[in-house]
């Protein structure tokens, strides 16, 4: 193997212009802009990465202009909930048979409503859009319905710390503002204030296409799609809009705010004022924040000195002012005062010697390119443009680029100077406080056979015809599938959406079966390891040559790489070195172990990992290899020798699959991997991976304490006699999307959603691997609705096993299934994650086509016959986390 010693000769200047010129930027024929009669701004950008689009209608309106907390949220619920010419369940049907996303989210200046669709169902999403720009159902009703969800929605959000404390740290440091005001809402105020009136009073005012900008993304035609855009929204009448309730800061002074946690671990939190988008410090707030979490600063580097888990500096910003917070996480046995007083002093010592100039470039750098990997996900690249034109008042995103290229050290020093003011810093500590105790769960759900209808009207003539034509969608990737002379499993599959390359490289294994006995966390602190450096740069030379070439790698038996295709031979070359010639230092090991076994102290008594192993140990017998658990104890009795040990058994090429996405060639991505990862070679058998198969559980309860929650996390599962080679598997998945896929289209959210108001949220999944398959399903819901919840999902399921389903229903699920493999596939992310799952079960690439011929060629009795033999709704392992069931 050849290892470059020197750093890459290229200047921050010269990627900078490489990347503000690179000609993958939407050049004038990919974007199309338009301002509609009525005032509709709209945005087309073409990206061709998948036949798939996002559309985002932007309302410019959130929680800044309410006068009742969460009277904008509770608006954006009401959306979803029919209009005067599209009812909530033609809504729902319609983008369902797509195979569609949508949802929606509330910010306190804007309100924004997305769908993915197939590009072909474009127009399906824009009549949807339009059937809610006007004549919105907000009964009195209607509302009384949706409040029992949302409010499922504000007791989650309640329940966790983190959240509970931003709210406070807010109100401290920006209260006062419009953007303070309470965005979720409360459940006395959704109970009490918010009805029918107050919704349609600010539904008339704000809700109007001249307060709107509509951004779409995705492989379309940009100037056919304004054209339809004109069409379907040109008849919205405009309004006049009110007038904006003014931005008066209050003096600001210090405070520190204390709440007990369910969490492993305990944060620290210490919060500022900050710019916001309109202050001419804006961009270099951004880049401030990117250098003090960066690792090779002093506050991001304190991860890798022992004095604390996991550091980092975020951000949030409105209009005229924003709020920057650095948050810290250490064990629960080091006390909160202790990283407060360290991320204190660095901030000071900053203040007092201005950050190192050379992390201001690299930010920038880093920035800059980050706009060009927004192309690699048509989501990301709708949000992007939103952001930047509905958010941030901007042209494009791309005036970001010459607004960092102006960005100075001494701008940086002056904010970190008149914003980072430890005087007046508002703190927050989130401090830990479980009891490591389960105990038996209150009892089963009595059997219920009362199942509300879940009536749906016909589908709007628009979107009749994708069930008309219903066939599996034609491959759009072409993946070349090789293997190099270590065994190797290489797949490329060649895109030129950007000027930007992906890898993500994972091999097989399970440290269940592989660590030895006694060395249980070994496969832990071995990847914790990774990032400390390799034989050839210690940490901070190896984080500086990703800085020059503003790539990112991580390491381990998951491995990655994200660069400009420019410096892919560079990246890969780096990535190499991290991968095949770790440092493994015997001071970095004694950090890491002794940061892994603090960990664990805290992580033993958790909620979630007392609910896991109720889980592992309910579902699977005595002794099974996955209720091996590392422990403090474990861990600390490790060596370095013992670490060594596992990479060199644990390390193979010949279990390694790796897949690039991107800017190159099947030939030429083979070439550089040969050279860089060819001397790669295995030692030793192969060991054996598959975890032996187990007989069906038996049902169980079992209640997990968890501090300061007001809601219940419900999860039900239960284990199958099946495996995901079966042929069955297609019948359990779509049993699966009639369950829960397609939102208020399904029949449990329907149910547990829309009729009872249970539960925010129901997600259900089929889980098959090689040799153990699970069924479980996961909600939220109020200590008392927990047993109603389950016996609605018990009886529902039992129908099933005794019915065929419904020949409409199942047609729609089908088709929701055949809508779903081209937006797994718009982002490159998305691809290597299904290429790579393929390969770990040993299935053919174009695994997804096998399966959606199946799923389309599946009767109700097909359906019927695999839920009545593998799925047993009275044996379900519920484990419940929160309050008790009561």
């Amino acid at each position: 193997m050849r290892i470059l010693a020197a750093p890459v000769a290229v200047t921050a200047a010269l990627v900078l212009s490489l990347v503000a010129t690179a000609p993958s930027r939407p050049a004038s024929a990919d974007v199309a802009r338009a301002t509609l009669s009525n005032g509709l701004r709209v945005i087309v950008v073409r990206d061709a990465l998948a036949p798939v689009a996002t559309a985002v209608m932007n309302y410019q309106v959130g929680s800044d202009e309410q006068w009742i907390p969460g009277l904008a949220h509770a608006t954006e619920h009401m959306m979803f909930r029919g209009s005067a010419t599209l009812s909530s369940s033609q809504l729902m049907d319609a983008i369902g048979i797509t195979g569609g996303e949508l949802d929606a989210d509330t910010t306190p200046t804007a309100t924004r409503y997305f769908f993915t669709v197939p590009s072909a169902y474009l127009d399906i999403a824009l009549r949807a859009e339009r059937s809610r720009a006007t004549g919105l159902l907000l009964s009195q009703s209607l509302w009384n319905q949706e409040r029992r969800a949302i409010t499922q929605e504000v007791q989650q959000d309640n329940s966790n710390v983190f959240y509970r404390l931003f709210v406070k740290m807010q109100d401290r440091l920006i209260g006062g503002t419009p953007y303070a005001k309470n965005t979720l809402g409360t459940v006395a105020d959704f109970a009490h204030s918010v009805d029918s009136t107050q919704l349609r009073s600010f539904y008339r005012q704000w809700y109007h296409p001249n307060n709107a900008i509509y951004v779409i993304a995705g492989d379309v035609d940009p100037q056919a799609t304004i054209d339809s855009v004109r069409r379907i929204f040109g008849d919205v009448p405009t309004e006049k809009l009110p007038a904006r309730e003014p931005v008066r800061l209050r003096p600001l002074h210090a405070a520190l705010y204390h709440d007990t946690s369910d969490q492993a671990f305990t944060v620290v939190a210490i919060g500022y004022r900050f710019p916001g988008y309109d202050s001419p410090d804006f961009t270099a707030g951004q880049i401030l924040g990117d250098v003090l979490s960066s690792e090779r600063s002093t506050l991001g580097g304190l991860a890798y000195t022992g004095k604390a888990l996991a550091t980092q500096f975020v951000t949030q910003e409105y209009p005229r002012i924003g709020i920057g917070i650095a948050a810290g996480i250490v064990p629960v046995t080091t006390p909160p005062e202790a990283i407060d007083r360290e991320m204190r002093s660095i901030i000071d010592g900053y203040r007092k010697t201005g950050v190192p100039c050379d992390l201001v470039e690299a930010a920038k750098l880093r920035e800059i390119s980050q706009i060009e990997f927004n192309a690699n996900s048509i989501d990301d690249l709708a949000f992007e443009w939103s952001d930047a034109v509905a958010v941030q008042g901007l042209s494009s995103p791309d005036d970001m680029i010459a607004r960092y290229q102006r960005v100075s050290g001494a701008d940086v020093d002056r904010v970190l100077q008149t914003y980072l003011d430890n005087r007046r810093a508002v703190v927050a500590y989130a401090v830990p406080k479980n009891t490591g105790a389960t105990s038996p769960g209150g009892p089963m759900a009595k059997e219920n056979n009362l199942i509300p209808p879940a009536t749906h009207e016909p589908l709007p003539s628009w979107a009749q015809h994708v069930l008309d034509n219903l066939r599996v969608p034609d491959q759009t990737l072409a993946p070349a599938d090789m293997r190099l002379s270590n065994g190797i499993r290489l797949i490329v599959q060649p895109e030129q959406i950007s000027h930007t390359i992906v890898v993500a490289g994972e091999i097989e294994n399970n440290p269940d079966l592989q660590e030895p006995a006694g060395k249980e966390g070994v496969d832990d602190v071995a990847t914790a390891l990774f990032p400390y450096g390799s034989t050839t740069y210690d940490r901070l030379s190896f984080a500086r040559q990703l800085d020059d070439i503003a790539a990112t790698t991580s390491a381990g038996t998951q491995f990655g790489l994200e660069v400009l295709s420019s410096h892919f031979e560079r990246g890969l070359q780096l990535l190499a070195d991290q991968e095949l010639n770790p440092a493994f230092r015997p001071a970095d090991f004694a950090v890491v172990r002794d940061q892994a076994a603090g960990a664990l102290v805290g992580e033993m008594t958790s909620p979630e990992y007392l609910a896991d192993l109720a889980l592992d140990r309910a579902l699977y017998p005595a002794g099974d290899p996955s209720q091996r658990r590392a422990t403090p104890q474990s861990v600390r009795q490790l060596t370095l020798a013992d670490v060594k040990a596992w990479y060199a058994s644990a390390y193979r090429p010949d279990l390694t699959t790796i897949v690039v996405i991107g800017d190159t060639t099947p030939e030429a991505a083979k070439t550089l991997f040969e050279r860089y990862f060819g001397g790669w070679h295995s030692r030793g058998p192969r060991p054996n991976l598959d975890l032996p198969p187990v007989p069906l559980n038996a049902p169980s309860q079992t209640d997990v304490p968890a501090t300061g929650r007001v809601q219940s996390s419900v999860q039900l599962v239960e284990t199958l006699g099946i495996v995901r080679s079966d042929p069955d598997w297609a019948q359990l998945q779509l049993a699966n999307t009639v369950l829960t896929g397609g939102f208020y289209s399904s029949l449990l959210y329907h149910d547990l959603r829309e009729v009872h108001g249970y539960v925010y949220d129901v997600q259900s999944r089929v889980s098959a691997g090689k040799t153990r398959t699970t069924f479980g399903l996961e909600y939220g819901c109020d200590p008392q609705n927990i047993l109603p919840a389950q016996a609605q999902v018990a009886a529902i399921i039992e129908r099933l096993r005794r019915e065929p389903i419904d020949s409409q229903r199942l047609l729609r699920s089908k088709a929701l299934l055949m809508g779903q493999l081209p937006i797994r596939q718009a982002s490159y992310d998305g691809v290597t994650a299904e290429f790579l799952r393929y390969a770990s079960l040993g299935l053919p690439l174009d695994q997804n086509l096998i399966d959606a011929r199946a799923e389309l060629a599946a009767t109700a009795q097909s359906v019927q016959a695999a839920l009545s033999k593998y799925v047993r709704p009275n044996a379900f392992v519920r484990v419940v986390t929160g309050p008790a069931t009561r």
